[in-house]
């Protein structure tokens, strides 16, 4: 795998990946939407990908997605996403919670305390919620194994960075977009 031009540079430390992480699943997740170009159509069939497992689906060519909207440090949530589909005339509704984790542990019952937050601020709105924890942590380290216990038994379901868009299925091709290849099919950490 080739090294990051864009993700790695003379700094000591790793600082933002998290930070990063939000503003490329907010991105990814936004233009799964948006097939307009046939320029970027591999870009959008792995953004599809994206959402469809994120909301524990199969993608199928009857979804139409018709919005996205996607909040950073909602409520310090890292990610939430609003998605809204369509299949024969049918509207679903999702609900996308994530919390990454690139340096620590959870910490102060911040998956609790979040469950909360959207359950109270959602209460009365028919979203099906899927909730994320997605881990920089390689799957042998402890912090994986710690993170995949603390999920156990809840509604959080981990994922590691790179299953997010499926490396387990394989190696990617270069996308369209240098965006996308610099962080997503890169080594950077």
């Amino acid at each position: 795998m080739k090294e990051s031009q864009f993700m790695q540079d003379s700094s000591h430390s790793n600082y933002g990946y998290e930070a990063m992480f939000d503003f490329q699943i907010s991105w990814l997740l936004r233009i799964s939407k948006e097939h307009t170009s046939e320029a970027k159509q591999e870009l959008h069939k792995i953004a599809r990908k994206v959402l469809f497992k994120l909301i524990n689906k199969e993608d199928r060519s009857e979804y139409t997605i018709k919005r996205v909207e996607v909040w950073k440090q909602w409520e310090h949530i890292d990610v939430i996403a609003e998605i809204e589909l369509e299949i024969n005339t049918q509207t679903e509704r999702h609900l996308v919670v994530i919390e990454d984790k690139a340096y620590t542990l959870i910490h102060d019952d911040q998956l609790t305390r979040y469950e909360h937050a959207v359950n109270s601020y959602y209460r009365d709105k028919t979203y099906k919620k899927h909730y994320w924890v997605i881990s920089f942590f390689d799957r042998e380290e402890k912090c994986f194994n710690d993170l995949k216990a603390l999920c156990e038994g809840s509604v959080w379901n981990l994922l590691s960075f790179y299953e997010v868009i499926g490396w387990e299925d394989g190696e990617f091709n270069d996308t369209e977009s240098d965006l996308f290849n610099e962080f997503w099919l890169r080594k950077w950490y």
